[in-house]
Order: C-alpha cells, then sequence, then structure tokens
C-alpha cells in the first residue's frame, strides 16, 4: 500500500538510510529520471548529484538536518540515468533511526520563469533608459532638452555655492537663422542645427552641460571656468562654427556670456546670459558679450 501511494506521487521519493545509502525509490526514478530500481538500491545517494550538490549536501543540507530534523525548498541538481542534469527542489526529513526520507521536485520550468523573469526585469529596465534618455533629449541635436538643462543646471550651481567655485554659462544664438529656413528651406535649417550640435558636443568637456534650448538658441555651463579662459573658449567656438557651411558662407552665432562665483539662480544666471546675447546680436553679430553683474 505504502508502495502504491508513493508511486502515485507527481514527484521523487526517496530514502535513504543512517549511512546515505539508498533503500527505496517510488517509480518517479524510473518514469523521469530512467533510472532503474536494481541499480540505485543499495548505491550511496551521491550517485545522483553533482560535484557542486554533493558538497552543498554535505556542508549544509546534511548539518541542516542533524540541527533541525528538516530542512525544506533546497536546490541542487539531480543526475538522470543518462548524465542530464536537472535542477530540483528537495524536502527532506530525519528519523530517529537516522533513516533520511527525501521528496524531489523537478525545478526546471520553475528556473525558466526565473530566467525570463530575469530578462524581462533587464529588457523593462533597457527601456526605462531609453525612455529616459528621450525625455531628456533633443530629438534633432540629441543634446539636453530645455527641461533637462534647467534641472541640471539648477544642481549644479547648488554644488559650485557649496564648494565655492564659480559657474559659467553661455547662450549662443544663431545669426540668421530665420533668413536660412526662408531662403533654403526647413530641411537646411534642421541639417544646421544638427551640425552646430554635433560640434558643440565634441566641443565640450564631460562635466559641462550642453544643451538645445529652443529653436535656434544653445546653452552651454561650465563649470569651474574663470573668465579668461571662459572668453578663449569662446573664441574658439567662433572659429569652429564657422567651419560649417550655409549655401557659400560661413556659420556664424551670437554668444551671451554669464559668469558667477557666487550663489545664484538658474533663471538669474540664464537672464544675464541672454541679455548679453541680445548685446551682442545688437553690436553685429558674430562676436560674444559678457554680463559683468557678478563681477
Amino acid at each position: 500500500m505504502l508502495n502504491y501511494s508513493l508511486d502515485s506521487f507527481p514527484c521523487g521519493a526517496l530514502i535513504t538510510n543512517s549511512s546515505r545509502i539508498i533503500t527505496y525509490i517510488n517509480s518517479y526514478f524510473t518514469n523521469q529520471l530512467l533510472w532503474k530500481p536494481n541499480y540505485l538500491i543499495g548505491k550511496s545517494v551521491d550517485i545522483l548529484f553533482t560535484q557542486s550538490s554533493r558538497i552543498f549536501f554535505q556542508s549544509y543540507l546534511i548539518p541542516t538536518l542533524l540541527h533541525e530534523k528538516t530542512c525544506e525548498e533546497m536546490q541542487l541538481i539531480i543526475l538522470n540515468a543518462d548524465g542530464q542534469r536537472i535542477p530540483i527542489t528537495v524536502n527532506a526529513s530525519l528519523s530517529v533511526d537516522g533513516s533520511i526520507y527525501w521528496s524531489l521536485f523537478n525545478a526546471s520550468k520553475r528556473d525558466q520563469l526565473y530566467e525570463e523573469l530575469i530578462k524581462t526585469r533587464e529588457t523593462l529596465e533597457i527601456q526605462a533608459e531609453k525612455l529616459k534618455l528621450l525625455a531628456s533629449t533633443d530629438e534633432l541635436t540629441e543634446l539636453l532638452n530645455r527641461r533637462e538643462m534647467k534641472h541640471r543646471s539648477s544642481l549644479m550651481l547648488e554644488q559650485a555655492a557649496r564648494s565655492h567655485y564659480s559657474v559659467s554659462l553661455l547662450m549662443l544664438d544663431v545669426d540668421h537663422f530665420k533668413k536660412i529656413n526662408d531662403t533654403m528651406g526647413h530641411v537646411e535649417g534642421d541639417r544646421v542645427l544638427k551640425k552646430l550640435g554635433q560640434l558643440l558636443k565634441g566641443f565640450g568637456r564631460k562635466t559641462d552641460l550642453i544643451s538645445r534650448f529652443g529653436g535656434e538658441e544653445f546653452l552651454i555651463m561650465l563649470p569651474d571656468t574663470n573668465k579668461s579662459d571662459t572668453l578663449l573658449l569662446c573664441h574658439r567656438l567662433h572659429k569652429l562654427i564657422a567651419e560649417i557651411k550655409v549655401g557659400n558662407s560661413s556659420l556664424t552665432v551670437s554668444i551671451g556670456l554669464s559668469i558667477c562665483d557666487k550663489k545664484i539662480s538658474f533663471t538669474d544666471l540664464f537672464t544675464q546670459a541672454d541679455n548679453a546675447m541680445y548685446k551682442a546680436k545688437a553690436l553685429g553679430r558674430n562676436r560674444t558679450e559678457i554680463d559683468c553683474s557678478n563681477h
């Protein structure tokens, strides 16, 4: 009656004696694992497990059984008669005579489900990073967009105030951009903006914040940069930007510059750079003007 009951179980049932010799297996071992009863009975239970599982068996499972008299949901790897490795979940209990009663459940599908869950999580993380990137960058130039620039700039200004270093903000506005769109079309206008965005991205340092702030306006925030270095950088920018050709002419920009070495809001620093940029426009374009409010 016992054999019939155990043979009807949809899992492996195994009994070993105090020397860990197999004294009983149910039909699961024959039907699912392809072992012949006569081959296993009288053999050490070690024959069923991989090397790593035998080590775990000796170092953890047996001590747990001796102390707790039972263990549940241990993860091991069992071998079938063909040597195929099969993940299993093991429950075991220790009797007073030292025999161990085992139940073994095939965990292949659970392992597969776990792997699928891991892959799904990784996919979702990648998608989340892509969505975050899309939400923070300008589609045409792949620079920071207006919202992200305002957020990161505010953080940089707070850090600068705590660390007592200066911050420079450059406002670049493409000269005669409306004329480019009107005479050469919006496709050419987009090409110019994209080319300028690539140039600025390659020109900046890793610590700099570079954005397309709107239309033909670009912002660059430079941490820990003094006035002379920033003006030299602006001079280099004018020369590099002139290499971008629009028809037979060179592209030019007007740059407004504001520098601050004390606590200031992004809005105030931006307003100063914006005013300086309009001053550059009024004085003939293709030049840099600096707001000296903070010096």
